[in-house]
């Protein structure tokens, strides 16, 4: 995923003469894209600790790396691009210390000892394996921050419509890397990820040039554009994330029905009653092929809602194991009793003048509920009835506790 100059991006003379800065930025990114022996290519052998004061190539190389990896020693002289020295000075330690900062090595105190000499050899193990990525958005992010400084100095202050000033837009672009660099460590060869991230690498380099060309306008859209690519591989990598969430609920709800029928076809073969039981697994499977249908479909979020509903039915057949449509009648009475002793309370409420509207009308409903579930009852639907039995007797709570 290394950036390429084409024909469009080489359109930069004019660019390099009106500002000598953008001149050194352009050519240190053309030097890390297309000539990445200067330092990507070459592995450095440390055999000691680097600090202050220290002189030899191990300097020099140490230098190039940090040049390469975006961490600009200087722009000009002994450290810039190409003109790496041996001997480790404060624009080496400064350097340093923001490399060491923005890859968690704490203290960051630019001392280049045993943590950062792993660091650096993890880091140079990823770049000859093909990933540049990470040297790449690091060196884009430099150079944005360098045209921030710049754009400062020379009073250029406002971005198209919402008069982002450049710093601002030089901010947005960190944020814009930072998620760049979260969405490529996700992606993990997530093919249409990776596809995404192409483009968004693409349209940050393409805003960088546009930014340097003062064609604001341009380069907040092609930002736009960046962030939009970003969002679209984060999404790439939810949904291959969602996938693999949802096939394995399904896979255990599965085997959750299978344990199920199992455990009735026992309790049926010791005479228990198993037709609630046996309804309600029924009811799962019809729900778990659904969830399948919507696995099929890229619609995990139902899928899991469904794989969900499907698991709790599979609880409701294994308590219902035993249960015959006289434990129904027999909830039933239980539940009209209780809401018998709900009305004798309100009675009593009412004589001593206390105001019983909102309970009397918890019981009007749970009256209703407790009908209609008599009804299903002698149509034979004990598992329908038994729901609306639940209801009710929740209702009867709430009118207690309105009294």
């Amino acid at each position: 995923m290394n950036i390429e100059y084409t024909s469009e991006h080489m359109n930069t003379h004019s660019i390099i003469q009106r500002n000598a800065q953008i001149l050194y930025v352009l050519c240190a990114l053309g030097a890390l894209s297309i000539l990445p022996a200067v330092a990507s290519a070459t592995t450095c052998t440390f055999d000691r600790d680097l600090e202050m004061g220290s002189v030899g190539e191990d300097v020099r190389c140490l230098q190039k790396f940090l040049n390469n990896e975006g961490y600009i020693i200087t722009t000009t002289g002994g450290g810039a691009v190409g003109n790496e020295t041996t001997e480790f000075k404060s624009l080496t330690k400064s350097a340093l210390i923001k490399w060491q900062e923005e890859n968690s090595i704490s203290p960051a105190t630019g001392y280049f000892g045993p943590r950062s000499r792993q660091l650096y050899l993890d880091t140079v193990g990823k770049n000859s394996t093909g990933d540049t990525s990470s040297s790449d958005t690091a060196l884009l992010l430099r150079v944005a921050e360098l045209k921030a400084q710049l754009a400062s100095s020379q009073g250029t202050s406002n971005v198209k419509d919402g008069g982002r000033t450049a710093t601002i837009l030089s901010e947005r672009i960190r944020d814009v890397i930072d998620e760049f660099n979260g969405a490529d460590d996700d992606a993990d060869g997530d093919e249409n990820a990776l596809d995404s991230l192409d483009d968004a690498r693409d349209n940050l380099f393409d805003a960088i040039l546009a930014y340097f060309d003062g064609d604001y306008a341009d380069a907040d859209d092609y930002l736009d554009d960046s962030e939009n690519d970003i969002e679209d591989a984060l999404d790439a990598v939810g949904k291959s994330s969602e996938d693999d969430e949802a096939m394995d609920r399904i896979d255990e709800v599965k085997d959750r029905i299978d344990d199920a029928e199992d455990e009735i076809d026992t309790a049926d073969e010791n005479g228990e009653a198993t037709s609630r039981a046996e309804e309600y697994l029924n009811d799962a499977e019809s729900l778990l092929d659904e969830a399948e249908t919507a696995f099929d479909d890229e619609d995990y979020d139902e899928a899991l809602d469904l794989a969900d509903e499907a698991d709790d039915l599979v609880d409701d057949a294994l308590d219902s194991i035993g249960k015959s449509s006289q434990d129904v009648e027999d909830y039933l009475d239980e539940i009209r009793n209780d809401y018998e002793d709900a009305l004798d309370e309100v009675d009593t409420a009412i004589d001593d003048g206390d105001d019983v509207g909102d309970a009397e009308d918890f019981l009007d409903e749970a009256d209703e509920l407790l009908d209609d579930a008599e009804d299903l009852i002698d149509e034979g639907e004990g598992n329908e009835a038994e729901d609306l039995i639940d209801e009710a007797s929740d209702l009867i709570d709430d009118a207690r506790g309105e009294l």
